[in-house]
């Protein structure tokens, strides 16, 4: 089972992706506040953090950055969401340090792929 930080101002979002992962087999940890995102962080020690790009607050960049600079969330996995433009999000992605780009609407099977990819956690 893989613990997951989901990142995301729309609740109705972060109540999908909760029902997603525990179909897949996995917890989910929900953080409706960018600004909160690396308090979750440190707190739960997910092993893979996906973040929305489009906040409120700050950006899923930003989050991203502050991830990478703060020595214990430094080496998590994190992936941006964004229904934006995959090649222009994703390169920014990139560019922050995210360990990876998935478009919204996010389906199961990427969810799933993600999960597997960045934590070698099969759906229980």
């Amino acid at each position: 089972m893989a613990k997951l930080l989901f990142v995301d101002d729309d609740t109705h979002t972060l109540a999908l992706m909760e029902q997603i992962a525990q179909i897949l087999g996995h917890r989910a940890y929900l953080c409706s506040a960018a600004r909160d995102a690396l308090q979750y962080a440190a707190a739960f020690c997910p092993d893979l953090i996906l973040i929305d790009v489009n906040m409120q607050e700050i950006s899923g960049f930003e989050v991203i950055r502050q991830i990478r600079e703060f020595h214990g969330t430094a080496q998590m996995p994190a992936l941006i969401l964004s229904a934006g433009d995959p090649d222009i999000e994703g390169k920014k992605a990139m560019d922050v340090g995210a360990n990876g780009f998935l478009p919204k609407p996010l389906t199961i099977k990427n969810l799933e792929d993600a999960i597997y990819e960045f934590t070698n956690h099969k759906v229980a």
